[in-house]
């Protein structure tokens, strides 16, 4: 990171010295992609809801779903985005759902005690359904929730490489065992960057007095037994308050390399920093390692526990913290980027610039290491994502167009597990 060396010491005391044009055309200049759509909000979800008449005659009945894909389909596999158990015949059951912008049909589904589902797929913009039309397939129990891949540039407020695997997390979020509890699965995946990187996740809407207390499921933490002292953080403990008093946040690790692979320090308290799960093939500074999840129980006070009716996977903005010319820095998704949960700093850009991006899949593969995600300029399409007509590229530059632009690998240069 030295490109703004002499530009500026970009602390939240000298904003003052911090020259706004000289910073922005630099970033601008960097990022892969010429011209980016000015209005872009990098936004790949939307908020739904679906009234669902259940009318069907179906008899005992499990619980009534909205899926991601027919359940039937052995070329797909479902995950559910709503669920009520127990459905009762006759009644309606408003389902409210976080819908990929680029994904235009879903399922309701109701699975019934003989291990049948009756199916109704459904259009996004669709306001009510019934089952009086429903198909009845034989399907193995969709138990998978929604998962969401969050990928990391580790270099903000510098520009990065963009080859976005600097820190990988996988999230999905279900209910609780109990009526105020909500499980958020969090899975690290990846890490390109042999900076340390640091892991949170801040709740939306609700606060801190709004919680009881958040556990990790089994009570092992990813950073346990880490061997040198904290720094990002000034407490281990899983349920912090934001620097404003108020802000709830989820403590996820100190050090995300050191997660994956458990290094022991030297006498000198120095970890070997590698990369791991960004290529292909393992040495001394590059490892494959299998991605490690940890469930996180949040209970919410009896007071509170309503607002779990609008609890969903957008309610949770998951950063990164890494350490910058002496200061620490948080690295949000862009419609979050001016969040400052723990830290303060000045933010630099009013560029709709990102270091962050939510891929509404569970099984997005991320570029290798140093493989651009996007590249296009002068109308020429390279990098990871760069089919025409569904790439990352044409995507940055009109953010209507190639939304389905994660479903386009090219193979040779992402990555999965």
């Amino acid at each position: 990171m030295t490109l703004l060396v002499g530009l500026t010491v970009l602390t939240s005391c000298n904003k003052e010295m911090f020259d706004q044009k000289i910073y922005d055309e630099i970033v601008n200049t960097t990022f892969p992609i010429e011209p980016v759509d000015a209005t872009h909000t990098w936004t790949t979800t939307t908020r739904r809801s679906i009234v669902v008449n259940v009318n069907g005659k179906l008899g005992d009945m499990e619980k009534l779903q909205v899926l991601t894909a027919d359940p039937s389909s052995s070329s797909s596999t479902p995950q559910i985005m709503a669920e009520e158990k127990n459905p009762v015949e006759g009644r309606s059951y408003t389902m409210l759902y976080i819908a990929p912008v680029a994904q235009k049909t879903f399922y309701a589904a109701i699975r019934t005690i003989d291990g049948k589902y009756a199916v109704v797929p459904f259009n996004a913009t669709a306001q009510q359904i019934s089952f009086t039309d429903k198909s009845i397939v034989n399907a193995a129990d969709v138990t998978k929730w929604q998962e969401f891949t969050y990928i990391f540039e580790e270099n903000f407020p510098e520009p990065g490489d963009y080859d976005f695997n600097d820190c990988v997390m996988r999230i999905s979020m279900q209910p609780g065992n109990k009526k105020n509890q909500v499980k958020v699965n969090v899975t690290l995946a990846a890490v390109g960057a042999k900076a340390t990187i640091a892991g949170a996740i801040k709740l939306l809407n609700y606060t801190a007095d709004d919680i009881e207390s958040i556990e990790v499921e089994g009570g092992s933490a990813f950073d346990d037994g880490y061997p040198i002292p904290l720094k990002a953080f000034s407490s281990g403990d899983t349920f912090l308050t934001g620097q404003n008093g108020s802000d709830a946040v989820i403590r996820l690790f100190e050090d995300a390399m050191w997660c994956l692979t458990k290094e022991d320090a030297s006498d000198a308290g120095y970890i070997h920093r590698i990369k791991v799960n960004v290529t292909t093939e393992e040495n001394d500074d590059n490892k494959l390692i299998t991605p490690i999840t940890k469930t996180f129980i949040i209970t919410f006070k009896e007071s509170s526990s309503s607002m779990l009716n609008n609890f969903l996977l957008d309610n949770l903005d998951p950063f990164i913290i890494v350490n910058y010319n002496g200061n620490f820095w948080e690295t949000h998704t862009y419609n979050h980027r001016l969040a400052k949960v723990l830290y303060d700093y000045y933010y630099q850009t009013t560029l709709p610039m990102i270091w962050a991006l939510c891929v509404p899949t569970g099984t997005f593969r991320w570029p290798l290491e140093s493989h651009l995600i996007g590249n296009y300029k002068d109308g020429v399409l390279t990098g990871a994502y760069r089919e025409y007509g569904h790439s990352f590229g044409q995507w940055t530059a009109d953010k209507t167009q190639s939304t389905d632009w994660y479903f386009y690998p090219t193979l040779s240069a992402t990555i999965y597990k």
